[in-house]
């Protein structure tokens, strides 16, 4: 009776198949086409009067030029030739790995400390404190965070869906070791390299204390949790702390920057630009590609880009660590990331910090703008937070002075004046007076206001009615400060 593996492997024979495992270093495998006698029975495409069908790469090929995408075909789709199709491993070096699932390839290689991602060198991930790495992730659980620790994981898959049916081809990890930069990049030949591959990496992650990632929290880190829960290896990261530095990055540059992709902060934070970059929403495709024709050219491109993102990372998260520890930001020269951090402090509930930081962007900042503004807000409420009620009622006059429009400072001095200095006429005279600031602007002349707006409207009219009540109760009609 033959077994479950005695009948794959007659189906594969008969269908003429070849697996990853079948493919030696150094050779140039092609799976087998079907036999001409197969092929006479089909119709040809000439009977038919049509086109003959076209491969995935070549249907991709006219996909890019119809969308004006031409410049990128160079660089990931080779001209053809009449040669044999060129193995990825004579192409990269590499080697094969083999264990009791079955073989994969892997491609090592260390990078010095001063090798530089742009202006920054790998150096200084080394550098990272667990103070800033903690702040930057509103995550106290990074407190203790060690970069020797760490492992800065990246992962390029079959497509963005997610599911059963998306895998992650190509999975990088990074580390620091005997003063260098490890990288280490596990790539599938084919789908039956998954196992093989899974339970290799089940082992290396096993010693780290730390996961880094750019918005692994959202896709490289579930995938990869599903696809060792489907291949039965252990996923050793479930219970390590996870640092997704995209959120990190908008917390603290996306009020100036807008778009956060890596590659934007390569370029506007590392100035980092790549030359000859595979797009990587044409990664894919390239993978889907090599699966049929066997030709590792076009994948050498992935491969770099793939590097890239995992060096990007450990300098980026060097970069931001330095950003946030000398001298309370003093590396932050865009008005911007300056309030960014006052924000990012106050998130982080670090009130006096917040309060320092703030004061000192005020203090230079004399242009009643929205930066200014927000940064009144913020030392405002962090004064609050502490118990400091005298400077928080400066911080909120100040905002009603120069910004008599604003309807939120207007709110929050009413509610000083109402709960702490006990004045119910005062409370009321701000709402009024900003009311009237916003009735007069263009924008409440085309009907363009905010709840903010509604709710100082509710505020009024019922210190309104407050007042009404009260002024039964005394003869004094202008009613002073209350203590009641």
């Amino acid at each position: 009776m033959n077994t479950p593996s005695d009948k794959l492997a007659q189906l594969k024979q008969a269908l003429g198949l070849k697996s990853g495992a079948d493919i030696s270093p150094g050779s140039a495998s092609v799976r087998k086409k079907k036999s001409p006698g197969k092929a006479k029975a089909r119709i040809s495409a000439s009977d038919r009067g049509t086109e003959p069908p076209l491969s995935g790469s070549e249907l991709s090929q006219r996909l890019y030029r119809h969308l004006g995408l031409g410049e990128h075909l160079s660089a990931v789709f080779p001209e053809k030739d009449s040669g044999e199709a060129v193995p990825l491993e004579s192409l990269l070096g590499g080697e094969l790995v083999e264990n009791e699932e079955g073989s994969f390839y892997l491609w090592k290689r260390s990078f010095p400390l001063t090798y530089q991602v742009g202006k920054v060198p790998l150096l200084e991930g080394l550098r990272c404190g667990g103070r800033e790495i903690a702040l930057s992730a509103l995550d106290d659980s990074l407190s203790s965070f060690d970069p020797a620790r760490a492992c800065f994981l990246d992962a390029e898959t079959s497509g963005l869906a997610g599911g059963a049916g998306t895998v992650a081809f190509l999975i990088g990890v990074g580390y620091y070791s005997d003063n260098a930069f490890t990288l280490e990049q596990c790539f599938m030949r084919d789908y039956d390299d998954e196992p093989a591959m899974l339970r290799y990496l089940s082992e290396k992650l096993m010693p780290f204390e730390t996961l880094v990632s750019y918005n692994g929290k959202s896709f490289d880190a579930p995938l990869l949790r599903s696809r060792f829960v489907q291949n039965r290896v252990p996923f050793p990261l479930d219970r390590v702390p996870h640092y997704d530095l995209v959120h990190a990055v908008r917390r603290l540059w996306r009020r100036r920057l807008k778009d956060c992709s890596l590659g934007n902060i390569e370029a506007s934070v590392l100035h980092f630009r790549r030359e000859n970059d595979v797009p990587g929403y044409l990664i894919p495709q390239l993978w889907f590609d090599y699966l049929e024709a066997r030709d590792g050219r076009p994948l050498t491109g992935v491969f770099m880009h793939h590097a890239w993102d995992i060096l990007s990372l450990a300098a980026l998260a060097g970069h931001l660590a330095n950003c946030l520890s000398e001298k309370e930001g003093s590396t932050l020269f865009h008005a911007e990331d300056q309030v960014s951090l006052v924000r990012l402090y106050f998130r982080k509930k670090e009130y006096s910090q917040a309060v320092a930081q703030g004061e000192k962007f005020l203090e230079g900042s004399r242009i009643n703008d929205l930066l200014r503004l927000d940064c009144l807000k913020l030392v405002g409420k962090a004064h609050k937070k502490l118990g400091n009620f005298e400077e928080m009622r400066i911080s909120l006059e100040t905002i009603h002075r120069e910004y008599p429009q604003d309807p939120e400072g207007a709110e929050l001095l009413s509610q000083y004046y109402e709960h702490h200095s006990r004045n119910l006429i005062a409370a009321r005279d701000v709402c009024r007076e900003t009311l009237d600031c916003i009735a007069a602007s263009p924008d409440a002349q085309r009907g363009l206001t905010d709840f903010s707006h509604s709710s100082l409207q509710g505020r009024h009219r019922r210190l309104e009615k407050k007042l009404e009540r009260l002024r039964g109760k005394h003869e004094d009609p202008d009613l002073p400060d209350m203590d009641e």
